[in-house]
């Protein structure tokens, strides 16, 4: 089900003006979600619009937010069309045909592997239990580092080839880096007096998401802040996650990175053609973080299939999960955690375990050093034997209990059980994450982010960093002044002498406006595009005023001397 942003969205898209709705196609065809300046946008060739209406029309999508704005330090305007609107309008604008290839065709090369949002999970857990001392150079000890390798599932080589850009690149992995990045950015951890510290109030709201949410937000940051700053790169990462997609079934990569339909856009795009290894980049990374598979055909020919719907995961809410089922805890000390229980839940039964694996089941087992830990990190005995108790479907064994008991004993007598390291938390807080505040919309929406408090990748856009500019022109520094032009240019549609119908074509030129001309006796709109002074011709496309829809409409592009037109008149909007 959409959610209300996406609803208010579509319904903003359909109520767009003709016009406007092409303009914004073409910039989307043109530009992606990537930045476009002043000079870029007066470049802009529209069929069938002036260089005026296109700047009217431009005004309008800046006012109804389909264009976002900033300003640079000498002034100058950088726009774009804002990140939470790329999903809709690739669905709107992209027709693609995406052909599935039958799995007995494929050979699988790499499969998904558990998940990003694991990945941070368990890093999170890390943390909780142990202290991330900062060096004087303010990066994390080596030691607690290569820890962290060995806690996620995120490889090296899933990362590579995206040329991640990012400080102390000699210390953290890239995929270390890509980890600690998203953890930072979703505000869920920060370098605080000399070490990394979880932000309690941040990791409640997280955990009470579902994974199918967490998945959502983690991609849409994934595409937001790591993919190369390239039209054709970003428009590639979009249809990947088109509606046509359907979880389990292959498609080709190479399928995917044809630059897209240009229906409005009469120039070709000014980046370069993507190869199959910028697909295999991207896909490796989606693949590592638990989204894709990665195969290939007979041919050598690269192939990718989405573990889960991808409409679906990201049509989806962000809404809490209220983890109906419980855990299972075993006489081997093996404790079973089922898929569904709420991961507020699952993050306490972490703390007081050893992480076994990471599957649809994920087990953990209790131990002395892992009921010792837990101490160590706020959760004493009592507090311990009440979670188990609340939350075992099955109750606790005699014997787990009994050890439970035992060990909680031993630590009392070496008084393991009074250090509180939940850093930052309150009194109150003691040890485990609670419910969030049900006013909290912290995850509602992705939204268009801005800059992160804070963050360890340098984003491939650096506009993002930059405040948004939400001042607009006036109009009348758009439409030419009617006062400095004859009235009968723009009213009269009449025979002019070749000296003042030359000047009415250089005057259109000028004022980026549009003419309709009387060419071999029909009657024709043209804009003109550039002059030639030594013989005088202007250039220029024609078109039918009588077509109506895209397929019926032709362009002609033209050169026109003196006396190859008759009758005239210049039009302003």
């Amino acid at each position: 089900m959409m959610e209300q942003q996406d609803v208010a969205d579509a319904i903003s898209l359909e109520r767009l003006l003709p016009k406007e709705r092409s303009v914004l196609h073409h910039i989307w065809s043109r530009f992606a979600g990537q930045r476009f300046d002043d000079d870029k946008l007066r470049s802009l060739r529209v069929r069938r619009l002036s260089g005026v209406e296109v700047q009217l029309a431009f005004l309008s999508l800046r006012q109804q937010r389909w264009v976002h704005a900033v300003k640079q330090g000498w002034g100058e305007r950088l726009y774009f069309i804002p990140f939470d609107k790329l999903q809709i309008l690739q669905e709107a604008f992209a027709d693609l045909e995406a052909g599935s290839v039958p799995a007995a065709a494929v050979k699988l090369q790499q499969e998904g592997r558990s998940g990003i949002a694991v990945d941070m999970f368990n890093v999170l857990v890390y943390v909780a239990k142990n202290r991330g001392a900062v060096t004087a150079k303010g990066v994390l000890h080596k030691k607690f580092i290569q820890k962290l390798g060995s806690v996620v599932g995120l490889s090296p080589s899933d990362v590579e080839g995206l040329a991640l850009q990012y400080d102390h690149a000699d210390v953290y992995p890239p995929h270390i880096a890509v980890v600690l990045d998203l953890l930072f950015s979703f505000d869920l951890v920060a370098l605080e007096q000399g070490e990394l510290r979880l932000n309690m109030t941040a990791l409640r709201h997280w955990l009470t998401l579902t994974r199918e949410a967490m998945d959502r937000l983690v991609l849409l940051r994934m595409m937001e802040r790591y993919v190369p700053s390239s039209a054709e790169y970003q428009h590639f990462t979009w249809r990947i996650c088109h509606s046509s997609r359907i979880g389990g079934m292959w498609y080709y990569a190479q399928h995917t990175l044809a630059y897209g339909e240009e229906p409005q856009n009469l120039e070709p795009s000014s980046g370069r053609e993507l190869s199959a290894e910028d697909a295999a980049s991207w896909l490796r990374l989606l693949t590592g973080c638990g989204y894709t598979d990665l195969g290939m055909d007979h041919d050598g020919q690269f192939l990718f299939r989405w573990r889960m719907d991808p409409c679906s995961l990201l049509s989806g809410s962000s809404q809490s999960n209220t983890g109906s089922s419980g855990l299972f805890i075993q006489p081997d000390f093996d404790i079973l955690i089922p898929p569904d229980v709420s991961y507020t839940v699952k993050f306490t039964a972490a703390l007081c375990t050893e992480r076994i694996s990471d599957d649809v089941m994920t087990v953990y087992r209790l131990t002395r050093d892992s009921v010792a830990q837990a101490a160590t990190a706020g959760m004493g005995l009592e507090a311990m034997t009440a979670f188990f108790t609340e939350h075992a479907a099955a109750g606790i064994p005699e014997n787990v209990q009994a050890a439970l008991y035992q060990w909680g004993k031993e630590l009392e007598r070496t008084g393991k059980d009074e250090l509180l390291r939940f850093i930052g938390a309150a009194p109150k807080d003691k040890a485990v994450p609670g419910a969030c505040d049900e006013e909290d919309n912290r995850y509602v929406m992705p939204g268009y982010p801005g800059s992160p408090s804070s963050s360890l990748i340098r984003p491939a856009r650096s506009e993002l960093a930059l405040e948004l500019d939400h001042s607009l022109p006036d109009i009348t520094s758009i439409v030419p002044d009617l006062n400095r032009i004859p009235i009968m240019w723009t009213r009269d549609w009449r025979s002019y002498h070749g000296s003042t119908a030359k000047q009415m074509m250089e005057q259109a030129l000028e004022l980026s406006a549009k003419l309709e001309i009387a060419v071999d006796g029909s009657r024709m709109e043209f804009i003109p595009f550039q002059l030639e002074r030594q013989p005088w011709k202007i250039s220029g496309a024609l078109y039918d005023p009588d077509s109506e829809s895209d397929s019926e409409m032709t362009e002609t592009v033209v050169k026109l001397g003196e006396g190859e037109w008759k009758e005239m008149r210049l039009v302003i909007p």
